[in-house]
């Protein structure tokens, strides 16, 4: 049987890079919380104010993944072509996400209009939505179109827990501490979604402006730790929505082999992957064995949407 090399865009995880191959008695499918980190953390930014561009370079300096909820027309209406700066956003690997297009009309042409923007302009799929004002009127709509929605109500979010996919929780910051938020993350081994509107020093009214400094000083933080993942909505929010799914797989048996099959939630991005670990056996997908991760895990291509264990 040959084997398959697993390439995901997960990042790798603290820790040994030789851990042994399972050898125990087959079984116990285990699925790594937050691709094996203590927890996780994402940065979110509302409203396409204008400090976000201002203090771009520097935020891509940090190096981390960052999602942009844009609100179209504050784009279309500027006399300048913004367009073309938030296009270097895109390519440098940040996700955007939809924040309908006017930020006031709870309807499907106001987020598709956004969507088709977005599609359009800059060529980026859209996966995820930020309501206006966490208005949950939005969710019927976004459950159409998108796999996952933000709220705007904080908190941490758990591994198989029972928050909404369509309100997850998040965290507003005006303060100049959110370093706090990610240990509360860390201790729970959560995950904490963090929003910003802009920074202060803009010229369009950005709501509860944040410190630039500040803020890069909380980003600063959480990279220190060394075992929080830091990534975008959709990359963390596809981990967690997928974990949930083939935990509550009934599996099947049949001779010497386990399998578990799986249907992802419509409009689930394509090319995640899970981290998975067994006691023992051998893991395949597709007829082909998966390759251990010194690490510690197997790399499960959700797109296969079928795992089998052989005892």
């Amino acid at each position: 049987m040959v084997k398959l090399n697993i390439i995901s865009s997960l990042p790798i995880p603290p820790g040994v890079n030789n851990l042994p191959v399972p050898s125990g008695i087959p079984g116990n499918l285990k699925v790594l919380n937050w691709a094996g980190f203590t927890g996780a953390v994402s940065y979110t930014f509302d409203d396409s104010t204008s400090s976000q561009l201002d203090n771009y370079a520097e935020l891509q300096a940090l190096g981390i993944p960052m999602t942009f909820y844009i609100q179209t027309n504050r784009i279309t209406m500027k006399p300048v072509d913004l367009a073309a700066l938030w296009s270097k956003i895109v390519k440098d690997g940040h996700e955007i996400g939809n924040h309908t297009n006017d930020h006031t009309t709870v309807s499907a042409a106001n987020i598709d209009i956004a969507t088709d923007f977005i599609q359009n302009t800059f060529g980026a799929d859209v996966y995820s939505i930020a309501y206006p004002y966490g208005d949950t009127s939005y969710v019927p709509l976004a459950k159409t179109r998108f796999f996952i929605g933000r709220g705007v109500s904080g908190g941490n979010i758990l591994p198989n827990d029972s928050t909404d996919p369509y309100n997850l929780k998040c965290d507003i910051h005006s303060t100049s501490r959110m370093d706090f938020v990610v240990d509360s993350a860390r201790s729970v081994k959560g995950w904490r979604i963090i929003l910003v509107h802009g920074f202060t020093g803009g010229n369009d009214g950005a709501y509860q402006p944040v410190n630039y400094d500040q803020f890069a000083a909380g980003v600063v933080y959480a990279k220190s730790l060394g075992d929080m993942w830091i990534d975008t909505v959709t990359n963390i929010g596809a981990y967690w929505r997928a974990q949930k799914i083939l935990s509550s797989v009934t599996p099947v048996f049949s001779g010497n082999t386990t399998t578990w099959n799986w249907t992802l939630p419509d409009h689930f991005p394509p090319g995640k992957y899970l981290r998975v670990t067994v006691n023992g056996g051998t893991l395949y997908q597709n007829d082909k064995l998966l390759e251990w991760d010194g690490h510690g895990y197997y790399e499960v291509s959700l797109d296969v949407a079928s795992l089998t264990l052989a005892h």
